[in-house]
């Protein structure tokens, strides 16, 4: 049994497995379990009801469990909500489980479910919740002390996170971002290193050691550890920006172009996807490619206002 104030939510595609789970989540003792059939429905309910625990379908035609993921994960409200992934046998591949794992899911489970199994899951993970809370409350403090100013005050709490989770690798890797932005690079360089020795296959220590190289000057090794990365959760799109954000900066224009169209070939549609390249070159500094770009983005969408006013914006610059 679980705790019997837990509030759950069930997002499944197909209504009478829907029920079927929600019956499992109320025999375990949970004082309600909603039900949402697509990524939409979830999000509201996430948004407008209190939810303790999320259960979801990985894919389903009109339901991406990764997606309703990285949504609740990057809303600071959310973000901390446990979450767990259902496929059938071999359904999620090594890059599915990569991808799962850098919005830091917390379970994954084999349909046809059994009971048990959804119940030993369900208590495995608030246990492991339970157990990682003085730490994620010591980061919070350290957050605040960081946010004043006060660096001994959350290096204090940083040192008392990481002993508390010694092998958390979201711990480790929580520090170290708290590290760079005091400006403590070799401490948190410490941090990521550590956390790729706990666990070799987590793309954000890689990324996070790349970004302290990046700020010493060390380019080449920075693009090699990102690249790491990105071999370990090749869809992380934003790992492809900061790959070709660095190949930028060292003067390869056209390997940069490969790596950014690389980040975007999961957009469909066309003038987004140019449209999206050109802000990236206006933000390198690039005003002549970004003018390019939106040039391609207008050719493919006449229309848009945005993309003409943007054009207008490069063509100044």
């Amino acid at each position: 049994m679980v705790e019997p104030n837990l509030r759950m939510l069930v997002v499944k595609d197909q209504s009478d497995l829907r029920r079927t789970f929600v019956g499992m989540l109320k025999r375990m003792g949970a004082s309600a379990v909603h039900g949402a059939s697509n990524d939409q429905e979830a999000m509201d309910l996430v948004n407008h009801h209190p939810v303790d625990f999320i259960v979801c379908e990985w894919d389903a035609p009109e339901l991406n469990g990764i997606a309703l993921l990285r949504e609740v994960r990057k809303n600071s409200t959310t973000g901390q909500i446990p979450f767990i992934l259902i496929s059938g046998q071999d359904q999620m591949g090594e890059e599915d489980f990569a991808e799962a794992t850098d919005y830091e899911v917390d379970g994954h489970l084999i349909k046809p479910l059994k009971h048990k199994d959804l119940e030993g899951k369900v208590q495995k993970i608030l246990k492991e919740r339970a157990e990682s809370m003085e730490s994620s409350v010591r980061l919070a403090r350290a957050a605040a002390f960081v946010d004043i100013g006060e660096a001994d005050e959350a290096e204090e709490e940083i040192a008392s996170a990481q002993e508390a989770q010694l092998k958390s690798t979201r711990v480790l890797v929580e520090s170290g971002q708290l590290f760079e932005a005091m400006g403590k690079d070799d401490k948190a360089k410490k941090s990521y290193l550590h956390a790729t020795k706990v666990d070799e296959a987590y793309a954000k220590a890689y990324e996070g050691m790349s970004s302290v190289l990046e700020k010493e000057g060390k380019s080449a090794e920075a693009l090699e550890l990102l690249e790491k990365a990105v071999k370990i959760s090749p869809r992380n799109t934003d790992r492809q920006f900061k790959i070709a954000k660095v190949i930028m900066g060292n003067g390869n224009e056209d390997r940069a172009r490969i790596a950014l169209h690389k980040a975007l070939e999961s957009e469909t549609d066309e003038a987004a996807r140019s449209a999206a390249a050109a802000e990236f070159f206006m933000a390198s500094g690039r005003a002549d490619l970004a003018e390019a770009e939106y040039a391609f983005a207008l050719e493919a969408d006449p229309d848009n206002v945005n993309y003409f006013n943007r054009l207008g914006l490069a063509f100044r610059r």
